[in-house]
């Protein structure tokens, strides 16, 4: 966008001294892809600046989601309210793994298509910056950052890497597989990735590592790892800490837990996104004692990605937000798989949060509402992003707080957090550009979206017979809510 822009709104969430504050009757004012103004509504208008006025809007900083798989999550969506017992309640792990005769359940899915779903729904729920997870589900990261730049989202995107492999055998048990060369090919390309991609579209797409998963990386990769973001000056992101299976595997094999296998091995920081984080000893569905692993994120200066409702839908809670917080670790939130909402996830955030702790006090709005946006951009060490102040990023969202849905008010913030969707955002701005006018994309026609991944779930659950290893219809591995008529 050329030129200057000046927002006005019923209220505008500015940055100043160092935290998030309230303006009734605000504005901000952008000058090319820079926010210029922030402060209370200024008579008259500039010479030439466009005026765009939300009478009923909330004017807030971009959400930064710091997990997040572009993709349509055809498997996810498969196993809500199902799947394996043995799997310990984990979702991923039930269609994951390479099936029968090596055969992929998503490859008869078109992933261009997932990925420009997951885009289009990250930016209507007012994300403007995401953090992808190597395109360990979602396809060739080559085609996500093309996507991913003419669709106008700001992103770290590059190749995962791995030493191993799921896979299930003959009978159906989960295994892994280690690779001859130890993931070293699909390193090397990942850091050329990384390092080509960095600051493609107007710097929009940023490098970075991702060794998908820490149960699946030798301890030299993670050495390598270290080396690489070190010595190239790039953030890392993995999964760790995220299944019951993988507490214990670790534990068996390497002596340690999940966060003490990562610490063991240099790969805790303030450079390092630790997605999940979930299960450290003393987490109540482990069965191991409590030790030092949190305190060693926290005196590392390690972010934790957290992602509530994903697991909400498989049981499990996060042990606990309020935990966490007071040992200092910067909480950030992702929008992991489905629906790609950050109002959804911090709603949960909060909820389960006062949940486990039993207190009406724990995970208040104000701190969810950081850790979608400014805590998100500590964890980038980007101080441009998140925020709305003059010399940030023009990455902005206006929610309609008019909606019948909000009610009365008496603190717009915690009625956000509360009420929210992300079909309350009606604009979205990345970089300056408007990329969600009234509620729709302006880059893509939504019905052609929706309509292309939901051919891609049809090819994919038609052929699931053909994945399972016991050649079980898709009805049968994820039965319906209800019989048909």
């Amino acid at each position: 966008m050329s030129g200057s822009t000046i927002y006005r709104a019923r209220w505008v969430l500015g940055f100043h001294s160092g935290e998030h504050r309230l303006i009734e009757d605000g504005e901000v004012g952008i000058e090319g892809n820079t926010v210029a103004y922030v402060g209370p509504r200024r008579d008259g208008t500039p010479d030439g600046a466009a005026l765009r006025s939300f009478p009923d809007g909330f004017l807030l900083p971009g959400f930064i989601s710091s997990h997040a798989h572009l993709c349509s999550h055809v498997g996810d969506r498969m196993m809500a309210d199902c799947g394996r017992l043995d799997l310990f309640s984990c979702g991923f792990l039930n269609y994951l793994p390479a099936g029968r005769d090596g055969a992929s359940f998503l490859a008869p899915e078109d992933p261009v298509a997932g990925i420009r779903y997951a885009i289009g729904e990250l930016l209507k729920s007012g994300v403007t910056t995401v953090v992808e997870m190597g395109g360990e589900v979602g396809g060739n990261t080559e085609r996500m950052v093309e996507i991913a730049g003419e669709m106008g989202i700001r992103g770290y995107i590059a190749p995962g890497y791995a030493s191993a492999h799921y896979r299930f055998t003959e009978t159906g048990r989960l295994a892994y597989d280690w690779l001859e060369d130890d993931g070293e090919r699909q390193f090397e390309t990942a850091c050329e990735a990384a390092l080509r991609n960095n600051g493609r579209y107007n710097d929009r797409i940023r490098g970075i590592l991702v060794p998908v998963e820490a149960v699946l990386t030798s301890r030299a990769l993670l050495r390598r790892t270290r080396e690489a973001a070190s010595r190239l000056g790039l953030p890392v992101t993995l999964h760790v800490a995220e299944t019951i299976w993988e507490f214990h595997e670790t534990v068996r094999r390497e002596g340690t837990t999940p966060i003490g296998y990562l610490a063991e091995e240099g790969l805790l920081g303030p450079d390092v996104i630790l997605g999940h984080c979930l299960f450290y000893g003393g987490h109540s569905l482990t069965g191991f004692p409590l030790v030092d692993d949190l305190e060693k994120v926290a005196a590392a200066g390690a972010h934790v990605s957290h992602s509530p409702f994903v697991f909400a839908r498989r049981g499990i809670l996060f042990e606990s937000f309020r935990t966490y917080a007071r040992l200092g670790i910067n909480i950030t939130l992702g929008t992991d798989s489905y629906p790609q909402d950050m109002f959804n996830e911090m709603k949960f955030a909060s909820m389960l949060g006062k949940v486990h702790s039993h207190d009406f006090r724990a995970a208040p709005a104000r701190d969810v509402f950081n850790a979608a946006t400014v805590n998100g951009a500590k964890a980038l060490g980007r101080a441009d992003l998140g925020r709305l102040a003059a010399g940030a990023k023009a990455d902005l969202l206006v929610v309609d707080m008019g909606d019948y849905a909000f009610g009365p008010m008496l603190d717009p913030v915690k009625a956000l957090v509360h009420i929210g969707s992300a079909a309350h955002v009606k604009h979205v701005m990345v970089d300056g550009e408007v990329r969600v006018e009234d509620g729709r994309l302006t880059m893509a026609d939504e019905g052609d979206l929706l309509a292309a991944v939901r051919r891609g779930a049809h090819a994919v659950y038609s052929r699931f017979p053909e994945y399972d290893f016991a050649g079980r219809a898709i009805g049968e591995a994820a039965p319906p809510a209800f019989a048909r008529w």
